[in-house]
Parts: C-alpha cells; structure tokens; sequence
C-alpha cells in the first residue's frame, strides 16, 4: 500500500512499529475505501516523571485527495491507557474519523515506562480551517483536548501561561499574605515584649526609687540617732572628762610636788569609781541599747541565766571601753579579762538563743 507524503514520519530509536490497515480491522473497526489510520509508538529511555500523565501534542493539518489527515502525538508515563473514541470540531461541526478508531495501549512492555505515540487519522474533507477546531480524544483519564489552528495553539499556549501565571501569582499573594501575617505577628510580639520589658523595667525602677529612698530616710534616722547618742554621751562622760581633763593641766603644771601628786590620784580614782556605780552603768546601759538596737535588752530576755555582773561586764565591751578600761571599771585583772570573756562567749554560744552570733560578734 502506497502512503501520502504527508502522512510519512520518520521516528528515531523507533522499537515497535504497528500500523492500523484493513488487516487490523478487527482491532479498531471496518475501513472505509481508501482512508487509512497509522498508529507508531517509541519507548522512551528514561522516566521523566513520576505521575501518571497523559499529554497530546497537535503535530499537523492537511488536506490530501477527499480527506483531511490530522497527525498529533500522545506521550504516557508510567502505565497504559485506553482511546475510545477521537472527534474533530470543525467549524462548530463534530466530525468522527473515516475509519471508526479506538486504542488500547497495554502491556508489559509500556508498563512502568514512558512512551510516545505518533497517531494520524483521517476526517472528512474540509475546505476551510478555523481558529475554534479542536481535536478531542476521549479516554479512561477524561476527555483530552487540543486545538488544530495555529491560532489555537497559539491561544492555548496564551492560555496555559495565563493559567501558570495567576497560579504563580496566587502562590506569591499566599506567601505574601503568610509574610505579611507573619511580620505581623512578630511586630506585635515585639510591641508585647517591648511592652513587657518596659512594666519590668520601670517596675524595677519604682522600687530600686523606693529603696533609695528607704535609705535615705534610715541614713538620715541613723545620723540623728548617732547625734542623739552622742549628746547622751556628752551628757553622761563631759562632765568627767572636763574634770579629768583639768587634772590633767594641773598635774603638768605641779608635777613635782608629792602632795600633789598623790591629791590628783585620789581625784582620778573617784571619777573612776564614779563610772562603776549602778547609776552610771544603768544610763551607760540605755546608751548601748539605743545605739545597738536593744542588744542589752536582747541578752537579758534571752539569756535569763547571765548575771547582773555578766550583764555589767557585756555593757562595757558593748560600750566599746579598751580590756584595761573593763578591768578598772570591773575590778579585775587584766587575765581574768581574757579568761571571763572566753568563758562568757562560751555561755552564749550553748545558750541556744537566737541572737548570740550577733551577741558574741559585739563582744
């Protein structure tokens, strides 16, 4: 059989080659006179995808003798398919090849495979081609459809570009929109946090002001207490020490009279003996107790088992007085001071009481 030149296709690496003839009528129908359905296919070396497609590709149009041939491809991927039936919209007409067509692509050998399918088929004549005609192949994946103008592939193109780009451009208005949600909400976090920090901050502020000024007003309190203290002092020792002080002069200016020597002596013993009665040390006591907040007072609720001479011992070192003074004042010598304050520190130490680290640290 002799094929148009239109109809010839020269194919590369082509495996298996099947052409529909009248000998093939039982596969794809009875033939009417002289039109011819050819049917090739190529398997191709490698899968380019992994999803099952099935595309066709407008390859060409004409006109030859009574019959309008159309050729096109279909690619598959992956597995077999199955052609009912092939129309061709030709000026709002539907027209059905010369030759009923019908395809069934199955097997072992595409299976799993990429193949390409080079079909041509042969419709009624037409004298006149139109930018709507559309060639529709109807399959078990749905109806598959592609243009036969130029201007239809063009449009279709134009199509499937507007398609790609509103897809596109409705991807980036998401991932705008996420962006922007997203700025979104890293802005107010930041504001919150910001807002967070700032409470912190100035809360901190607030009473880092009020702890100065806390101590301010126990800075101010303490200096009054330290003048009030130190008129008691004045008030208790300026006397005496006025008195000691004039001795002193006169001593340096009569030193070397025995008489009085001796009189300057006894005037320094009686003030000395002046320091040691109830009265002194009672208002010695008070001065300790405002100037180390109630320590005195604390030792006697505490301790009750101390004595009245601890107690009077304690005054004094509490007092500040040098040993040499407290054994003076106390009647005692100098060791016996050493040996009594250890002795006392031990006391409060096995008393239990819950001042006596700041007992012992003040002795």
């Amino acid at each position: 059989m002799r094929f148009p030149d239109c109809r010839h296709i020269i194919l590369q690496n082509i495996r298996h080659v099947m052409v529909v003839t009248a000998a093939l009528s039982a596969v794809i129908g009875t033939l009417s006179a002289g039109a011819t359905n050819i049917v090739t296919y190529t398997l191709l070396d490698s899968v380019t995808t992994t999803a099952d497609e099935l595309i066709m590709t407008f390859r060409r149009i004409c006109n030859e003798n009574d019959r309008t041939n159309i050729l096109f491809d279909l690619t598959s991927s992956n597995s077999s398919f199955t052609i009912y039936k092939v129309e061709w919209t030709n000026g709002g007409v539907l027209n059905e090849p010369l030759e009923p067509f019908s395809l069934i692509a199955q097997g072992d050998e595409i299976e799993g495979k990429s193949s390409r399918w080079h079909i041509s088929l042969d419709f009624p004549f037409s004298n006149a081609f139109h930018e709507e005609d559309v060639l529709l192949l109807t399959t078990d994946r749905g109806v598959i459809y592609c243009p036969t103008s130029r201007a239809g592939q063009l449009q279709r193109t134009i199509d499937l570009l507007r398609y790609d780009y509103e897809k596109e451009l409705d991807s980036t208005k998401r991932s705008s929109r996420n962006a922007w949600a997203i700025l979104g909400i890293v802005v107010c976090m930041a504001v919150v946090a910001g807002v967070i920090v700032g409470i912190v901050v100035r809360r901190r502020f607030v009473r880092k002001r009020k702890e100065i000024e806390e101590l301010s007003l126990l800075v101010v309190e303490r200096s009054d207490r330290n003048r009030e203290l130190q008129a008691k002092i004045d008030a208790l020792y300026g006397s005496r020490l006025d008195t000691l002080n004039m001795l002193c002069n006169e001593y340096f200016e009569k030193n070397e009279s025995d008489r009085v020597k001796l009189s300057l002596y006894n005037e320094v013993e009686k003030h000395i003996l002046a320091l040691r009665d109830s009265k002194s040390v009672t208002q010695l006591e008070d001065i300790v107790n405002t100037y180390l907040d109630g320590i005195v007072l604390k030792v006697r609720e505490q301790i009750p088992s101390l004595s009245a001479g601890d107690i009077k011992f304690l005054t004094y070192l509490y007092a500040g007085f040098s040993p040499r003074a407290v054994c003076i004042f106390t009647d005692i010598k100098i060791k016996n001071f050493y040996n009594r304050r250890s002795r006392l520190k031990e006391r409060i130490l096995d008393s239990g009481a819950p001042d006596r680290l700041l007992f012992v640290s003040k002795m």
